[in-house]
Parts: structure tokens; C-alpha cells; sequence
């Protein structure tokens, strides 16, 4: 495995839809049934309801990629350039009181051979991520994320800078291996949608087919600090989707969703 890969996971429907959207199939035509790639319509004639079953537990199985993930510490001038408070009373870099930690995610969306064949693609995906200290009562505080908004334009390679608000700096042309040792670049895609979530460390980003199919690798970042009292900081990922077949769409998704099961790595393991 890649060293850019930090682990591989299966990402299955739950049973009780596959099962649902098998049933929905059964009262389609043979002939319609038969533009739906990987689909045995020989069988379909002696078992229709058993290979639907197995078609949409089985196909509608996909292999998600999580990156590892990359961090650096910002430096005291890049600290400092953190805004006071609306009404001036706190000098700038005053509203941080632990260091802070510039964090980049990414996430590699894939369908197997007989989907990529028949154009399958994510209609949504999701990237979730899970900031945590595993000790004590103080925990990691999110200061701001990117993507937040992307609605228009086209997949790019962006470079980005936290000032420490983080912003793209300018759109790059730039090899698989640059991006790799360079956490400051990364690629994005219309549309997108950041969220803080909840207690403001658990943020999450959401992808939406446009103009472009969702597949493929897309990158995250996020501004963490460390407040005093607050212990080594893990963090954990989890991503989803709803996958867009020739027939239908179907939702999927890790086996473990519970955080607490989740993989996860400490934040001192990825500094630069």
C-alpha cells in the first residue's frame, strides 16, 4: 500500500435498503433490467428475486481510500495575524491561547471496474473527520475549515494559506507528488459544502455531482489549536456516499460508524 494511504475500507448499503432497492428492481423488465451493467439476465430468468438480492449487496460495494492525513504547526507570525474580537478588545492573536495546527484530509472516491465501465459515480459523498482528546476534560477547538462554500467553476488544484484564516492563495498545476509533500496543495471540486459540526470539532464536508461526476481524490483542510490543558489531539475519519448506478442510487458506508471504534492517529504522529 501507498505510504499517501493511510488505510482502505469497504463501503457497503445497509442491508435492509439493498434489500428494498432489490425488490423495487423485481418490477422492472428484463429489458431494463439488462442496461444495468454486471447484472446476469440469463439468471434473472430462473432466480430474478435472489441475484437482485446479491446484485445490490454485492456491486453496490465500493472501496474507499482514506489518505494520511498532514499537519504543521503555524508559526508565532502566522499566529499572530489571528483577528481580536468584532470590538477591539482583544489584541490580535489573543482569541487562540494554545498553538494552532494547519490539518489537510483526503479522501480517495472509487467504483469498481464494471461501474467505472457504465460511468457509476457518487451523486453525494461525505468526508467526515473526529477531533478529540483522549484524556482529560479539555478538548480541541476548531478555527476554521476549507472548503466552505464551492458552488461554481471546475476541479482544480488550489494552494492554501492559513493567514490563519484559511483562504486559496492561487489555483496550481501540480504533479500527484507535489501534492503529496505539500500540505498547503490539495484538490477541490464544485460543489462542496463545509460544516464545524458538532462542539466545533467535528467537522464535516459534503459533495455534490454537478457538472463533473464525484470521483476520485479531494482534499480538506482545517485550523485546530490546542488549549492549555488539552492532551495529545487524535483524529479519526469516516467517509460515505450515495452511490449513483444505471438504475439506481443507494446510500453506502463503513461497517463501524461509532467514533469510538474508529481508527483514528495522533496529531504529533503527521507534523511536518
Amino acid at each position: 500500500m501507498s505510504e499517501d494511504i493511510w488505510y482502505e475500507e469497504e463501503l457497503l448499503p445497509p442491508a435492509q435498503i439493498a434489500t428494498d432497492t432489490s425488490k423495487m428492481l423485481q418490477g422492472m423488465k428484463l429489458d431494463t433490467l439488462a442496461q444495468e451493467k454486471g447484472l446476469d439476465i440469463a439468471a434473472l430468468a430462473q432466480d430474478k428475486g435472489g441475484v437482485l438480492e446479491r446484485f445490490t449487496r454485492e456491486k453496490a460495494k465500493e472501496n474507499l481510500r482514506v489518505h494520511t492525513p498532514r499537519a504543521r504547526q503555524l508559526t508565532p507570525e502566522e499566529a499572530g495575524q489571528l483577528p481580536g474580537s468584532p470590538g477591539g478588545l482583544l489584541e490580535p492573536g489573543k482569541l487562540a491561547q494554545g498553538p494552532l495546527f494547519l490539518v489537510r484530509l483526503g479522501m480517495e472516491l472509487d467504483v469498481d471496474p464494471v461501474g467505472q465501465e457504465a460511468d457509476w459515480s457518487y451523486r453525494q459523498a461525505w468526508c467526515r473527520a473526529n477531533l478529540f482528546a483522549a484524556k482529560g476534560e479539555v478538548q480541541p477547538r476548531l478555527l476554521d475549515i476549507y472548503p466552505q462554500r464551492i458552488y461554481e467553476g471546475q476541479p482544480m488544484t488550489v494552494q492554501v494559506k492559513a493567514e490563519p484564516t484559511l483562504k486559496v492563495e492561487k489555483t496550481v498545476e501540480a504533479s500527484l507528488g507535489s501534492i503529496s509533500t505539500d500540505l498547503r496543495l490539495g484538490q477541490v471540486t464544485p460543489v462542496t459544502l463545509g460544516f464545524f459540526g458538532e462542539e466545533e470539532r467535528k467537522p464535516y464536508w459534503e459533495l455534490r455531482e454537478e457538472e463533473k461526476p464525484i470521483r476520485g481524490v479531494y482534499h480538506f483542510w482545517f485550523l485546530v489549536e490546542q488549549p492549555p490543558g488539552c492532551e495529545d489531539i487524535h483524529l479519526a475519519m469516516l467517509g460515505e456516499g450515495d452511490l449513483r448506478t444505471t438504475l439506481f442510487t443507494i446510500p453506502v458506508g463503513p461497517k463501524v460508524r461509532k467514533w469510538e471504534k474508529r481508527k483514528d492517529i495522533r496529531l504529533v504522529d503527521i507534523l511536518a
